[in-house]
């Protein structure tokens, strides 16, 4: 059976397109240089975030990518990182190049920026034999974008989101060394300056409040010592203690339970006790002056009983009735019962 040419055709564009897509997925990702390349080492202090791949630029102008990165000594205890790049053969590098890790983007991604001598031209002057290094000596790190962004974080905090990733994207492509960066960093403070320069009366104020505050502070020095002092002891007594504080709460806690069974046993009577003893004592209270004086001439009333009663006299005295009395409430000390002389 034979097979026409129209599904040859179909099946032979589909393998193209699937090679074609698989050549542009592994050129994407390992960011090959076109034609004849140089290799050359580069060591740095510190390449966090620098990977195999990542692009070297020359004026600004992709001319290679990392090969390779190790680790090796730096002797006096310190250590390095050894970059192997690729750069294409067309570029040559002087003797004196420098290199610095930049930032591609506020996401972390890294690149190499190679830099020649200002005016350098292969005829002016040596080259950078291919195999050779740029040492530690003329290489930068990258910037801590952590601490960096750390050192602002006061300032940020009082702006809006997006003046925040615009001016923290100024600062990064500043600190990596791009001159017109620097001009468009202050355009951007003096933008983010004028918005709080409209809250400078609440920055006064905190200002003058937070003085007031420290100054008080200040002047209760000692009595604060003092309450620092005391409650480190209290602390010290209650933990040094803790069994008998224990002991004492669960005590408590049996008196409560007792006393709230005896009030509920009283069936309101102990209630009712207590609002009757008020309102006597509130009646005593008013009659503070009279109870005095009362108090006052008993002494001679007694006496007084002494003399009549004394040798050579003769007195019956009887106490028929004696009753204390206090608003609505009245109590006969001897109870009902009186002697017949009283009948």
């Amino acid at each position: 059976m034979k097979l026409g040419w129209y599904p040859v055709a179909k099946a032979v564009a589909f393998v193209a397109a699937g090679a074609a897509c698989a050549v542009l997925v592994a050129n994407t990702l390992t960011v090959p240089v076109r034609g004849a390349t140089d290799g050359y080492t580069v060591e740095f202090t510190d390449v966090e975030g620098l990977g195999a791949g990542n692009a070297v630029t020359l004026a600004g102008v992709r001319v290679g990518r990392v090969d390779s990165i190790a680790f090796a000594d730096a002797g006096g205890g310190t250590s390095k990182a050894v970059v192997g790049i690729e750069v294409e053969s067309a570029h040559a590098l002087a003797a004196t190049a420098t290199a610095t890790v930049r930032y591609g983007d506020m996401l972390g991604a890294r690149y190499i920026a190679l830099e020649q001598p200002a005016g350098w031209t292969g005829a002016a002057g040596p080259e950078l034999e291919p195999g050779g290094t740029i040492p530690l000596s003329r290489t930068t790190p990258p910037v801590d974008l952590t601490a960096l962004m750390n050192g602002f974080k006061p300032l940020f905090q009082a702006l809006d989101p997006d003046q925040v990733n615009t001016l923290a994207r100024a600062f990064v492509d500043t600190f990596n060394g791009q001159g017109q960066a620097v001009n468009d960093l202050l355009v951007q403070i003096g933008d983010v300056s004028s918005g709080l320069a409209d809250r400078q009366e609440v920055v006064r104020q905190l200002v003058e409040n937070m003085g007031a505050l420290l100054a008080s502070v200040d002047a209760r020095a000692p009595q604060l010592e003092e309450l620092v002092v005391g409650l480190g002891q209290l602390t010290d007594s209650v933990a040094g203690d803790s069994d008998r504080l224990v002991s004492l709460l669960d005590q408590g806690n049996t008196a409560v339970a007792t006393l709230a069974g005896a009030m509920e046993r009283s069936n309101g009577d102990l209630s009712r006790s207590i609002t009757e003893l008020t309102t006597m004592t509130d009646v005593w209270v008013s009659q503070t002056e009279q109870f005095t004086g009362f108090l006052g001439r008993m002494p001679g009333f007694a006496n007084a009983i002494n003399r009549i009663s004394g040798y050579g006299g003769f007195v019956s005295l009887y106490l028929c009735n004696m009753t204390l009395k206090a608003g609505d409430l009245e109590a006969n000390i001897f109870g009902a019962t009186h002697s017949p002389t009283c009948r």
